[in-house]
C-alpha cells in the first residue's frame, strides 16, 4: 500500500512540472527546488517601503521614507519585479493565463508567516470598465488567496476605483500622484488593521493613495501586500 501510494505521488508530480523550467517535479507552489533558488528574492530592503538596498548590507528605513513617512505601516513582498517574476505578472495581468497567480501567491503567502496579521485583507481595486476589458482583477485573485491560506475575511466592496484614471506606467512620480488623487473611495468603515494586496510596487503611489483613503475613513495600520517591488532604477513602468 505505501509502495503504491509513492507510485501514485511520483506519478502525480511527474504530470505536473515545473511551471518555470517545465522539467523537474515542483518543491512548493508549483516551481521546483532549483527554479526556486534562482527566483529574484528580494535582499536587503527599506522596513517601511520594501525598497531594494543594493548598496548596502543592512536593512533600515529608507531615506525616502525617513524624509516623509509614508502613510502604509509596512510593504511585504518577497521578490524583486525582475525576470522571471516580471514575465509571470505580465501573462496573468494583460494575457489571461491567471494561473501563474496562485504559484506567486503561496509564496507570498510564506513571507507573511512571521507578519502581523491584519482584520481584513483587500485588493488594490479596478475601475468598472477596466474590470470590464479585462473581465478579472489580478489583485483580488491574489488577495482572495491570501484570505483562504490565512483564514482572514476578504473584502472586494470596501474600497471601489470611481476614475477611470490613466495608465500609471506612463506617468513619473509627480504626475501618478496627481492622476490617482481622489480616485479611490472607501463606502464602508474599516476595520482597525487592513491588508492591501497588489501585484506589483513601483513607486508607491498607489498604496499611500489608498492608504490615505482607508486612514480616512477610520482604520489605523495599513499593510501593502505586493508579489513583487521594484528598484529605484526600474521605476519607469
Amino acid at each position: 500500500m505505501i509502495k503504491q501510494y509513492k507510485n501514485n505521488w511520483l506519478l502525480f508530480n511527474l504530470s505536473q512540472p515545473c511551471i518555470l523550467c517545465g522539467l523537474r517535479p515542483p518543491a512548493e507552489a508549483q516551481i521546483c527546488q532549483a527554479c526556486l533558488d534562482d527566483l529574484p528574492w528580494i535582499g536587503n530592503a527599506c522596513l517601511r517601503c520594501a525598497e531594494p538596498m543594493h548598496h548596502t548590507a543592512l536593512s533600515f528605513i529608507c531615506p525616502q521614507c525617513q524624509q516623509k513617512s509614508p502613510p502604509f505601516h509596512q510593504v511585504i513582498t518577497p521578490f524583486e519585479y525582475r525576470f522571471p517574476i516580471d514575465q509571470l505578472v505580465q501573462l496573468a495581468k494583460f494575457n489571461g493565463q491567471t494561473h501563474y497567480l496562485n504559484p506567486l501567491a503561496e509564496l507570498l503567502s510564506q513571507r507573511l508567516q512571521a507578519a502581523p496579521m491584519p482584520e481584513l485583507i483587500i485588493p488594490v481595486p479596478l475601475h468598472s470598465k477596466r474590470l470590464q476589458e479585462r473581465q478579472y482583477n489580478q489583485a483580488a485573485l491574489v488577495a482572495k488567496h491570501l484570505a483562504r491560506k490565512l483564514d482572514i475575511p476578504f473584502s472586494n466592496t470596501l474600497l471601489i476605483k470611481t476614475a477611470n484614471t490613466q495608465h500609471q506606467a506612463d506617468l513619473d512620480r509627480k504626475a501618478r500622484r496627481k492622476n490617482l488623487r481622489n480616485s479611490f473611495q472607501c463606502v464602508g468603515t474599516p476595520p482597525t488593521s487592513v491588508a492591501v494586496v497588489d501585484d506589483v510596487m513601483t513607486t508607491g503611489t498607489t498604496a499611500a493613495e489608498i492608504s490615505r483613503v482607508l486612514k480616512q475613513a477610520g482604520a489605523q495600520q495599513i499593510y501593502i501586500w505586493v508579489i513583487a517591488r521594484t528598484a529605484k532604477e526600474l521605476h519607469l513602468r
